[in-house]
This record gives structure tokens, sequence and C-alpha cells, in this order.
């Protein structure tokens, strides 16, 4: 994509008002990983400002969803939502090197994934910097069950780089059938777990792998800060 032509779909999505929309705090709950749809990521979202007393309510995500990829045809599209806070944007693709693309929102937030496994964060502040992920890209892609290890570096609040190492399980599952803008298909499911050396500190990433190998929508932990974000291939 050229950078006139990214220039240009940027400023569309931020005319349509689908960047990261803060959609309030407090304790949340999780997105259900084998079932969650846009409607259930929409109402989560939506639901954060009830009872807040909030002049205006919040942008249905399904609204948003549904004027970009109308607005906005012929492009590869991603629905992405922070967990903890709600907070969503629709994202276009912004650069490509190698097998990792990098999807950014109106206000400049990247994400970066390596056929789908998210490998970098930037504009969230505390971003993941990017990970070694030890062979789980090639397992999870053809899924097949193995164990890997993944080291991930963050940028901490002193603009340092810290680093975390993880063992991580993989383990194939069930297929399921995911719905999400004009992706209709059957994936399997596969299922991360990874945990420190010494079992102190864990999370789980969620990946949903159709026939040919891609990754339509998955929930993956980007930092402690960061939490887990969803990302829902719309097109």
């Amino acid at each position: 994509m050229t950078q006139r032509k990214r220039i240009r779909l940027t400023a569309a999505l931020a005319a349509l008002g689908v960047s990261f929309a803060l959609m309030g705090c407090g304790n949340d709950q999780s997105a259900k990983r084998a079932s969650a749809t846009i409607k259930d990521l929409s109402s989560m979202a939506v639901g954060k400002l009830g009872g807040k007393g909030k002049a205006a309510p919040p942008v249905d995500p399904r609204v948003s969803i549904e004027t970009t990829m109308k607005e906005i045809p012929g492009v590869p599209l991603q629905f992405v939502m922070q967990e903890k806070t709600s907070a969503y944007a629709v994202t276009s693709i912004y650069g490509q090197n190698g097998s990792v693309v990098t999807w950014v929102g109106a206000d400049r937030k990247t994400t970066s994934l390596d056929r789908g496994m998210l490998t970098a964060t930037r504009g969230f502040g505390n971003d993941l910097m990017s990970v070694e992920d030890g062979g789980a890209v090639r397992l999870i892609r053809t899924k097949q069950a193995g164990t890997v290890t993944k080291t991930y570096r963050f940028l901490d609040g002193l603009e340092r780089t810290t680093r975390l190492t993880m063992t991580c399980a993989i383990i194939p599952g069930e297929t399921q059938s995911v719905t999400s803008g004009e992706i209709s298909t059957s994936a399997r499911v596969v299922r991360e777990t990874c945990q420190t050396a010494t079992g102190g500190f864990s999370f789980a990433n969620t990946y949903w792998i159709d026939a040919g190998g891609r990754m339509v929508q998955s929930v993956q932990w980007a930092s402690v800060e960061i939490g887990q974000l969803v990302f829902r291939r719309l097109r």
C-alpha cells in the first residue's frame, strides 16, 4: 500500500469515528473465548458506559464496522478490542515486512502480527516491542501440538526494554464456525498456555485457524499493562 493510500485510508477511518474509543474503566468480564461474536463484543463495549452518566451513548462497534466496510471497500480490515478497557478499533494494513503485517487505527495505535500472532504494539504505553516465537507460529498455523520457548520484550515506563521468557504449550482443539464481517468459515481452535520457569506468572492465548492456515480470530496477551487483545478479521 502506498503512503498516499495509507494516509487516505487512515483519514477515512478517522472520519468514520472508528479509532480506539475508551469505553470506560473498572473490572471487566473477559470476552468468551470459544463463542464470542461481534455482537457479544459490541454488547460488552457498549455496556461499559451503562449507568455512568455520560452525556452521549457510545458508538456500537457493529455500526462502526458496517459503516467502515461500506465506505472503504476492497481492503483488508480487522477489528481489535482491548479486553480490560473495552477500547476498540477497526484497523487497516499500514505496512508489511516479510510475514509481519502492521495494522493501524485512526489514532495511530498499531499492532504487528506474524501470520496472525501478535509480535508488537505501538502507542498503547508500556508496549510489546518484539516476540521471539520459538516456532509457535508454525505449530499454530498447521494446528499441531507442541511446546516452545517464547521471549517477549517490552518497553517500561522509563523507556527501558525488559525481557520475559515463557514456556508455551500449544494444543489444538475443536472446530467452530466463525462469522465476522465478510468472513464465514469453519476454524480449528488452538490454545496456547504460557508460564514462566517458576510458574509464578502465566497467561493463555486462543487462536482460530481456518482450513488454509489463516488466523481469522484470536485472543492474545500483549503485556501486563495492556492485557489481552481480541482480533477479528472482517475481510
